[in-house]
């Protein structure tokens, strides 16, 4: 794509058409300009570039200099000042918009109904429980079984990212996320970001935030060990959400610090 063209494309992304941007193009290129220079240089067909013309005209885009004895001459307005108006218009449109949207989205919310989804894979389960962590706004705590599941779908990463503005993050597992040296690693590293406990006979998954949105799953296996996958529930039922919590900060406080742990 040439250095024009790209000027072009943009351009449309700021709301102009395909014939406005070329002819905006042209014409800030030539400086002043007659109707059948722009279209040669622009590539509009010359029975719509006048129209165009009194498009942009009217937006202020392109100023005119009329003549009854010569040809019209046409010259852009500055760029810098094209760029500033349409920057002022975007800005002032997005705030309005975010106000507005803001204050339906908040007289919607009083007619939402909790609801409680079905997840099924390891896929699904921790993709949910990335978008959760990143809603989150103060406070996550996490039951997991297995902490080198954190680690493989990046879990760990996004914790990481996300403590800039959270007040709380906790982690617990069971023995059995203890028992082999690359989970135990995997800790250390989540130690930097993240206080871990280690609950005594712990199997589960869990992920409540803010004590407003819990998820809850397991390692589902058939009789004989079978390995069936992750499953799990999620509900944004809040008092379901503020129960869990509360058995959760139980269990947090009678927990052993990973530090105590460790091998």
């Amino acid at each position: 794509m040439s250095f024009t063209e790209d000027v072009i494309e943009q351009l449309k992304k700021l709301g102009f058409n395909e014939y406005q941007a070329k002819i905006y193009t042209a014409l800030v290129g030539l400086g002043v300009a007659t109707a059948s220079e722009i279209s040669q240089a622009s590539g509009v067909p010359p029975n719509k570039v006048y129209s165009v013309i009194d498009t942009l005209k009217k937006r202020g885009l392109v100023l005119a200099q009329e003549s009854d004895t010569s040809t019209n001459r046409y010259r852009p307005r500055s760029p810098d000042n094209v760029i500033k108006d349409i920057r002022n218009e975007y800005n002032s449109a997005l705030k309005t918009t975010e106000e507005k949207l803001f204050a339906l989205y908040e007289r919607s919310k009083k007619a939402f109904i909790p609801e409680m989804w079905i997840l099924r894979g390891s896929q699904a389960v921790f993709s949910k429980i990335k978008e959760m962590i990143m809603d989150a706004n103060e406070a996550i705590l996490i039951g997991i079984d297995s902490p080198f599941d954190l680690h493989l779908h990046g879990i760990d990463q996004v914790l990481k990212d996300a403590k800039g503005h959270l007040k709380s993050i906790k982690i617990i597992t069971g023995e059995d996320g203890i028992d082999n040296p690359g989970e135990v690693n995997i800790l250390n590293e989540m130690m930097e970001y993240t206080k871990i406990r280690v609950s005594d006979n712990f199997h589960a998954i869990w992920v409540i935030i803010d004590s407003r949105e819990i998820l809850q799953g397991t390692y589902a296996q058939l009789e004989g060990g079978i390995e069936l996958g992750v499953m799990a529930t999620w509900s944004d039922n809040q008092s379901f959400s503020e129960l869990w919590q509360r058995f959760s900060d139980s269990l947090w406080e009678g927990a052993k610090p990973f530090k105590a742990t460790k091998k």
